[in-house]
């Protein structure tokens, strides 16, 4: 592989160290550890990366469209953005495409902690999501050991305190995201089936990608 830094990567992709890290951060774009806290990419994905072309779109608008696709106000969002994500959001490809490389909707959080006290999680306002949103029919088997959901910056905050996880683990057992947008919040215990597809389409394994992607196909049916 032809590794280059965050910085190097920046330049080449026209955006910000921040977004590039983002990108690293939400498994839109492949990357390796070096050290405890730098990334090294592959400049050959990167180019694939620059191909998919067009801006992406911002985190709020982003939030707004998985709303709507669940059948919820977006009230963040002007009147006209809202028109025009309706319009769009008719076209499938282009729903998947768009949330797939949008601008990170939440800082990731991948930690480990002892496996007892996942189910404590629940008491800090956890909303599930991805696998552990156990959607009916997916083809993927959810780890029973492992948890995903959305929490507040303030409940990230008392979890980090209560259960001192670790944070550089080569097998982390909880993902815990921050929303830039507290509406997912309200939506607790478990994500709309729209997030839930979303959150699968961003995971770094093509299987969960996949079944993220049917997932849409059974949203658009309905």
């Amino acid at each position: 592989m032809d590794l280059i830094s965050v910085d190097q990567a920046a330049r080449a992709l026209g955006v910000s160290p921040r977004r590039v890290r983002a990108l690293i951060g939400s498994n839109r774009v492949p990357a390796v550890r070096v050290g405890r806290r730098n990334w090294a990419l592959d400049r050959s994905l990167l180019r694939s990366h620059r191909r998919r072309g067009g801006r992406p779109i911002s985190d709020e608008n982003a939030w707004a469209l998985l709303a709507m696709l669940n059948g919820s106000e977006a009230p963040w969002v002007d009147v006209s953005a809202r028109s025009r994500l309706k319009r769009r959001a008719l076209n499938r490809v282009w729903v998947e495409k768009a949330l797939q490389f949008s601008e990170a909707r939440s800082a990731i959080h991948r930690w480990r902690v002892l496996p007892g006290d996942l189910p404590k999680l629940q008491e800090y306002g956890l909303v599930r999501s991805s696998l552990s949103a156990q959607i009916p029919g997916l083809d993927i088997v959810h780890m029973p050991n492992e948890l995903d959901g959305y929490v507040s910056s303030k409940a990230l905050a008392q979890i980090e305190k209560r259960f001192r996880p670790a944070k550089a683990s080569d097998n982390p057992n909880l993902v815990l995201r921050v929303p830039s947008q507290s509406w997912i919040l309200s939506q607790a215990p478990v994500a709309p089936p729209s997030v839930v597809a979303a959150d699968l389409l961003g995971d770094a394994d093509s299987r969960v990608a996949r079944a993220g992607r049917k997932l849409f196909e059974k949203i658009a049916r309905r």
